[in-house]
């Protein structure tokens, strides 16, 4: 069988050191005024602010300036990530499984510069070989997201790779997945990779290999 086109954003795996992930993340908040929907699987920016007002949660609250504020990252070379969307704190009862736009949410984040995530390759070009391992490459945001599954649809952009120090992300292997199709050779490879141009990181990013 091919593999099946099935972008859901990156989802974090493991820890360079090769332990499982353990779902550590990080709370950050969305204001009302942000126009676009976010997804569970998108890369974050930090937006320069932060709460100007208390928030209201399930179960506690948020005061002023507690939380950073973020918005969608931007696709493409020198364009810095913080962190991948996990998930949403809920604010009422009826709070959605993603992040409708224009609507205040709390996005829980995994921001360690040290997870490895999956990601899946957008079939692009010539595609991807294994020859690409250890190489730089950039994401692409895909479609968008969907508002019944709350997965992302960012994608590995497959035209990419390069040792170019300020691309995205960071190419560490084809994922080892058991019981999906992902056979190199084909469109939509699903990859482990590592954030490469990381907001927390003073550097532009490492070479490629």
């Amino acid at each position: 069988m091919a593999n099946v086109s099935n972008p859901r954003g990156l989802v974090p795996v493991r820890y360079r050191n090769g332990s499982p992930w353990d779902g550590k993340v990080t709370p950050y908040y969305i204001a009302a005024g942000y126009a676009s929907n976010v997804f569970i699987g998108d890369p974050i920016i930090h937006n320069s602010t932060s709460n100007t007002a208390q928030v209201q949660r399930i179960g506690g609250l948020f005061p002023a300036g507690c939380l950073a504020d973020v918005i969608l990252a931007t696709a493409g070379a020198d364009n810095p990530i913080s962190g991948i969307v996990t998930g949403f704190m809920p604010l009422h009862r009826d709070s959605d499984i993603y992040g409708p736009a224009s609507t205040e949410r709390i996005a829980l984040v995994s921001d360690d510069v040290n997870v490895v995530f999956q990601v899946q390759d957008d079939g692009s070009g010539s595609g991807l070989a294994a020859t690409d391992v250890g190489l730089n490459a950039n994401l692409v945001a895909g479609s968008g997201g969907s508002t019944a599954t709350g997965r992302s649809s960012w994608q590995l952009d497959a035209t990419t790779p390069a040792t170019t120090a300020n691309f995205q992300v960071k190419i560490l292997g084809k994922s080892n997945i058991i019981g999906i199709e992902n056979n190199l050779g084909e469109d939509y490879i699903t990859w482990d990779v590592v954030i490469n141009r990381s907001f927390w990181l003073a550097a532009a990013g490492s070479v490629g290999i």
